[in-house]
């Protein structure tokens, strides 16, 4: 028979090789493991996903119909902000009602868009009014926070995301880092062929569904005469429905509609004023697979509203 000793000892170093192949076999696990992130909304989610290709998994907290204003979390959505690796939103000045479950998670779990260095934003007078034409390099306080509708802040927003999945993947940081880079150029491009599309309608005056577009009027030095409504859950009153007819029947050639906004009687009263009814979506059908595809079917938009002459909106 052999000694009790040596056996224990023949034991115990299996066990220690087990548990090493155990902990090398996790550890490797983990260094594979994709991290997740979160988007508040699929704007984002399109831009994260170009920084993240197949080393990270994104996903989206929003329905494309539902409001980034005012959304009822369900017990379903606070684990998916509990289990993200990142949590990718604009802010509490857009979705304000994650700004309480976010404020519990670590703070190297969450980054906000609105508050990055670098954005660029419609210029405000003193008055607080956004001057649509026109844009500059600094923060506004209350500005429009829609801020993925300039695609200069959209570079932005990429290279805050490859900084920060680099930090939870250091193994993956430098492919973050220059798909961040082959995304911003990609968006110089779509940023001339935007500005050369859109030059010959910047004359030409419109009415916006709700305020959410100034990024891109303002960069693009479109003509917006005014807005329906300041945000899509506020009813307009009469006041500045008489106002927005008034200002429209002057100078008016478009308004535009949303999807998943109850607006007939805004466009009764656009057909009523012989106006061209066009669709805007700032944030993508199922359709749209891309950032680039987010924008240009904006622009294209505005392009056929303002100089085709045809009716492109949702009621028939």
């Amino acid at each position: 028979m052999g000694s009790p000793r040596l056996a224990f000892v023949i034991h115990s170093v299996c066990s220690f090789r087990t548990l090493l192949v155990l902990l090398l076999w996790s550890l490797a696990i983990t260094a594979l493991a994709k991290p997740k992130v979160l988007a508040s909304i699929k704007p984002l989610a399109l831009i994260a996903q170009e920084v993240a290709g197949d080393q990270a998994d994104i996903d989206i907290l929003l329905p494309i119909t539902a409001s980034a204003h005012d959304y009822p979390l369900k017990m379903s959505d606070h684990r998916r902000l509990r289990d993200a690796d990142l949590v990718l939103w604009v802010g509490a000045e857009l979705e304000s009602f994650l700004a309480r479950p976010l404020a519990n998670l670590p703070a190297e779990n969450v980054l906000g868009s609105y508050t990055l260095d670098g954005l660029f934003w419609p210029e405000v007078d003193d008055h607080g009014h956004d001057h649509p034409g026109h844009d500059s390099v600094h923060q506004h306080s209350n500005g429009d926070p829609h801020i993925w509708l300039d695609p200069r802040n959209a570079a932005i927003i990429a290279r805050a995301v490859a900084q920060r999945l680099g930090r939870i993947a250091p193994a993956s940081a430098a492919y973050y880092a220059q798909n961040a880079e082959r995304f911003s150029q990609s968006l110089q491009a779509l940023d001339t062929r935007l500005l050369t599309q859109l030059a010959p309608v910047k004359s030409l005056g419109f009415a916006v569904y709700h305020e959410g577009y100034s990024h891109f009027v303002a960069h693009y030095g479109l003509h917006q005469l005014a807005y329906v409504t300041f945000t899509p859950e506020r009813r307009p009153g009469a006041k500045h429905l008489q106002a927005l007819r008034n200002v429209l029947a002057r100078e008016g050639r478009c308004v535009f509609m949303e999807p998943y906004q109850n607006s007939r009687s805004i466009e009764e009263m656009g057909r009523s004023l012989g106006l061209n009814i066009g669709l805007l979506d700032p944030i993508g059908n199922d359709k749209v697979s891309s950032y680039n595809d987010l924008m240009e079917q904006l622009g294209q938009s505005f392009l056929t509203c303002l100089a085709d002459g045809r009716n492109t909106g949702a009621h028939r």
